[in-house]
C-alpha cells in the first residue's frame, strides 16, 4: 500500500527529539518541536531508565513524580511484589501487571500483547467462532480498516460491515441500533467502537450514549468490544461529564483492548480485559497460533508497568493544556484567512475531549504549508508540526491506491491536517510559545500569497 494510507500517527511514534537538531539554518540555535508522540530520550537512556525502574520501583516514582503526587495515586500504581520474568506468558511479573489493569478497568481478566493490533483482531476473532459468524461491524476510519493490511481478512477470516454513513462523523447511536438489530442473516457477530476516534480528532461518545448502544447490543445478541487505543487520555472526560470511572466506562463493553505505548509512554503492548475467562483461554490460544507469546515479555511488561505508572492521573492535567492551548491559538489567529475567505486554522474538534486533537488548515497546499512551516522554524525557532494529512476520505485513497494513481485536490477546497498531543515534555511548553508558532506560520502563509499577487501585477 501507499504512504497515503500508512498509520501515520502511530507509526511516527519513535524517538524525536523536543529540540530538532536538523533546524533549517544549522548556524541557528536549535528549535522546539510542538508536534511529538514520544520522548526525545536515545535507546540507551530508555533501557536504564527501565533499569532504574526495577531495582527500586517506589524509589523511581517517588523520583519522578515527587512524594505528594505519589501518595496520591497510590490507588492507581501498580508495583508487583517481585520482578521475576514470565516463561512464555506464564507466571511471574506478568501476571501481576494483567490482573491491576483488568482491575482498574473493572474486568477480572487481562492477557498482555505485544502489539494492540494482535490483542484486537484475537478477540474479535474469538468473537465471532464463538457465534458462528465471521462478521464484525466497525467505522471506516478504524485502525483495522486503514493500517492493518487487511489482517481482520487475510489472517482471521473475519467479514467487515461499517457503521454510520460518514467517514468524517462519528456513527450516530440510531445507525449504531439499527445495525445491531438487523436480521440475524445480516447481523454482526460483534461491533467495535474506538473510544476515542483518533482519526476523527479524539471525537467520542457521551457515556448515556454508550449505555444506549450497550443496551441495544446486549439486547440482540451482539457483543460489545472497545478499541480503548487512547482510552487512559479520555478518562477525564467521562469522570467530568458523567462522574464515571474508566471502569464504568469499561463495563458496557464485553471485551477492551488498552494501549501502553501512547500517551502512556511505555516501550510497547496492549492489554485485553474480559470478564469471560473461556474468552481470554480462546485468546491465549490465538495469541500461541499467531506467534504472540515470545520465550519471556518480561522488559515489556516491566516498562508498560513503568510508564502506567508514570503518567496515570496526569491525564486530566493534560487535557486541561490542551484545552487552554487550542483556545489560546484560536484567539490569536482569528483574522487569518485563507484565499477563499475561510478561518486558515481549526480545531478537531473544536473543543478538545482529550489531550490529544487534529489541527486543519484551510486554503493551503502541502508545499505551502511546509515551506511556511519551515520559514516559522528559522524566524522563531519553533517547528509547528512534522507531516500532514491530506483532506481526501479514507475511501478516495484506497482507490487511488488501488489504481496506482494520485488523487488531485480541488484548489477551492485544499484542506491538511495534523494530529498532536499534549504529553509529559511539551506539556512543559509555555501555551505562548505555541501561540506564537502558529501566528507566524498563518503570517508566512500570508506572505506567499502577497508575494504571488505581486509577481501576477508584475508580469
Amino acid at each position: 500500500m501507499s504512504n497515503a494510507i500508512t498509520d501515520c500517527g502511530d507509526s511516527d511514534a519513535i524517538e524525536q527529539p523536543l529540540i530538532n537538531t536538523t533546524h533549517v539554518d544549522s548556524k541557528a540555535p536549535p528549535s522546539t518541536r510542538l508536534c511529538m508522540f514520544a520522548a526525545p530520550i536515545s535507546t540507551f537512556e530508555r533501557l536504564s531508565q527501565t533499569a532504574d525502574y526495577v531495582k527500586n520501583p517506589q524509589q523511581y516514582l517517588i523520583n519522578k513524580l515527587g512524594q505528594h503526587t505519589y501518595d496520591e495515586r497510590q490507588d492507581l500504581l501498580c508495583i508487583a511484589p517481585s520482578y521475576q520474568g514470565d516463561v512464555y506468558g506464564d507466571r511471574g511479573h506478568k501476571t501481576h501487571f494483567e490482573q491491576h489493569i483488568a482491575n482498574q478497568l473493572g474486568k477480572k481478566h487481562g492477557l498482555f500483547f505485544i502489539t494492540g493490533v494482535q490483542a484486537q483482531l484475537i478477540a474479535l476473532k474469538v468473537h465471532c467462532t464463538a457465534a458462528n459468524n465471521p462478521r464484525v461491524a466497525w467505522h471506516v476510519s478504524s485502525h483495522l480498516e486503514s493500517a492493518e493490511e487487511g489482517a481482520f481478512e487475510e489472517l482471521y477470516g473475519l467479514k467487515r460491515m461499517t457503521l454510520g454513513n460518514d467517514a468524517r462523523q462519528l456513527p450516530t447511536v440510531d445507525e449504531i441500533i439499527r445495525t445491531a438489530s438487523l436480521r440475524e442473516s445480516q447481523r454482526p457477530a460483534v461491533i467495535l467502537l474506538e473510544v476515542p476516534n483518533r482519526t476523527l480528532g479524539c471525537s467520542t461518545y457521551t457515556f448515556e450514549e454508550l449505555q444506549h448502544i450497550s443496551a441495544a447490543c446486549h439486547e440482540h445478541g451482539v457483543l460489545l468490544h472497545l478499541d480503548g487505543a487512547r482510552l487512559w487520555e479520555i478518562g477525564p472526560y467521562y469522570r467530568e461529564t458523567a462522574d464515571k470511572s474508566l471502569a464504568d466506562v469499561v463495563r458496557l463493553f464485553d471485551t477492551a483492548y488498552v494501549s501502553f505505548y501512547k500517551g502512556l509512554a511505555g516501550v510497547t503492548g496492549a492489554v485485553l480485559v474480559t470478564n469471560d475467562s473461556g474468552v481470554l483461554n480462546e485468546a491465549k490460544m490465538w495469541q500461541r497460533r499467531a506467534g504472540g507469546n515470545p520465550f519471556t515479555m518480561v522488559y515489556e511488561t516491566i516498562d508498560c508497568e513503568r510508564g502506567f505508572n508514570e503518567n496515570i492521573g496526569s491525564f486530566s492535567r493534560k487535557w486541561k493544556k490542551m484545552d487552554d492551548i487550542v483556545r489560546a491559538i484560536r484567539a490569536a489567529v482569528d483574522s487569518y484567512k485563507s484565499p477563499e475567505g475561510l478561518d486558515i486554522v481549526e480545531f478537531w474538534p473544536a473543543e478538545p475531549k482529550c489531550c490529544q486533537v487534529r489541527t486543519i488548515f484551510n486554503g493551503y497546499t502541502a508545499e505551502q504549508l511546509n515551506e511556511a512551516r519551515d520559514r516559522t522554524e528559522s524566524k522563531t525557532g519553533i517547528r509547528v508540526f512534522e507531516m500532514l494529512w491530506s483532506s481526501f476520505s479514507l475511501d478516495e485513497k484506497l482507490a487511488a491506491d488501488r489504481a496506482g494513481c494520485t488523487l488531485e485536490a480541488d484548489p477551492f477546497k485544499i484542506q491538511h491536517e495534523i494530529e498532536w498531543m499534549i504529553m509529559s515534555v511539551t506539556e512543559k511548553i509555555d501555551t505562548a510559545v505555541f501561540v506564537k508558532g502558529y501566528v507566524t506560520l498563518c503570517q508566512e502563509l500570508q506572505s506567499d500569497e502577497r508575494r504571488l499577487i505581486s509577481s501576477s501585477t508584475t508580469s
